[in-house]
C-alpha cells in the first residue's frame, strides 16, 4: 500500500512531534500538480522538501502548496523545472512580492498605462459595479495602500462581501483577521503591496484585474499617478487569484477554495462586458 497517501491522522506515531500534516496526496490535490510529479521534482531537485514521519511518510505543510503553485507557474510561462524552483525560491516571503510585477512578468503582452487617481478611482467604482451587476458568487481581492484608504471603502465593500463567495482585503492592518467583513491580511511594513492598488474579481460571468502601483513623486505637490494594468482575460484573472490566495495563506488567512482554473481559464472573454464596463467607466469619469 502506498503509504504517502495516507491522511494525516495515519502512518503517525504518538511521538511524532507536531508539524507539516498534509500527505503527498493532499499537497498534490491543493496545488494541481500530481503526486509522481511531485516525487520525481523531489527526486531531480530536492523540491518540495518533506519532513518524514517515523514511520517513513512524507508531510507538507500549507505553505507548500504556494510554493508548488509558484514553481508551476513560473514552468507554464516556459521556464525549466531548475530554473522554476530558482524563481519561487527566489520571490522570499510572500507580503514581499508585489501583484504588479508579478503579472507584468507573466503577461508581458498586458500594456500598462499611466494614469490620473481620478480614472484609478473610475476604474475601481466601475469594476465593482460590474461584479456587484452580473458576477454569481465572485471571489474578489483588494489592496489598499493604508488603512485610511480602505475605511473610505469600507461600506461599498461590506456590500461586495456580501455577494461574493470570498472577500480579501491587503493593507497596512494590525493583524490579520479572517472574522472580519471583508477578511483582512496584514502587510508586513515593508511590502512592496503597501505601494499597490489593485482589484480582483474572479467569476464565469464576470472575471477581471485591475492593478497598479504608484511611482514617486519628484514634487510633493505634483498630482498623484498609477501605473496600472487592465484584464478582462481569463487566464491573467487566474494568476492574479492564484497570488492572492498564496499570500493570504503565507500571511495567516486560513486557506479558501480557489474557483478551479479551469472554470476561468477556459471561460471566453464576454465583449457584452468589456462594453458594460466601459460604459462604467465612461459615467464616472465625466462625472
Amino acid at each position: 500500500m502506498a503509504t504517502d497517501h495516507l491522511t494525516p491522522a495515519e502512518g503517525r506515531s504518538p511521538d511524532d512531534p507536531p508539524g507539516p500534516s498534509l500527505s503527498i496526496g493532499e499537497l498534490a490535490a491543493r496545488s494541481g500538480v500530481a503526486a509522481t510529479t511531485l516525487r520525481s521534482w523531489e527526486q531531480r531537485f530536492g523540491f518540495p522538501a518533506p519532513v518524514r514521519t517515523t514511520g517513513g511518510q512524507r508531510r507538507y505543510d500549507a505553505a507548500d502548496v504556494a510554493r508548488v503553485r509558484r514553481v508551476n507557474r513560473a514552468r507554464e510561462s516556459g521556464l525549466t523545472l531548475g530554473a522554476a524552483i530558482e524563481v519561487a525560491d527566489m520571490a522570499g516571503h510572500e507580503g514581499h512580492r508585489s501583484l504588479f510585477a508579478d503579472l507584468r512578468s507573466s503577461h508581458p503582452h498586458v500594456d500598462p498605462i499611466n494614469v490620473s487617481i481620478r480614472v484609478m478611482k473610475a476604474l475601481t467604482w466601475s469594476i465593482e459595479d460590474e461584479c456587484l451587476a452580473h458576477a454569481t458568487r465572485p471571489q474578489l481581492f483588494g489592496c489598499f495602500q493604508d488603512r485610511r484608504s480602505f475605511r473610505l471603502a469600507g461600506r461599498r465593500w461590506r456590500e461586495l462581501a456580501r455577494s461574493a463567495s470570498s472577500a480579501t482585503v491587503f493593507s497596512d492592518f494590525p493583524e490579520t483577521d479572517p472574522g472580519a467583513t471583508p477578511a483582512h491580511v496584514a502587510l508586513p511594513q515593508d511590502s512592496p503591496m503597501l505601494n499597490e492598488w489593485f482589484l480582483v474579481c474572479a467569476d464565469r460571468q464576470m472575471s477581471v484585474v485591475l492593478s497598479a502601483w504608484e511611482p514617486p513623486r519628484t514634487d510633493s505637490g505634483a498630482p498623484r499617478r498609477f501605473e496600472a494594468l487592465l484584464s478582462l482575460e481569463p487566464r491573467v484573472v487566474w494568476d492574479a487569484v492564484g497570488f492572492c490566495h498564496d499570500t493570504a495563506a503565507r500571511l495567516g488567512l486560513p486557506p479558501v477554495a480557489a474557483p478551479s482554473p479551469v472554470v476561468l481559464v477556459d471561460t471566453e472573454e464576454d465583449p457584452r462586458r468589456s462594453a458594460s464596463l466601459l460604459r462604467r467607466f465612461a459615467t464616472y469619469a465625466d462625472s
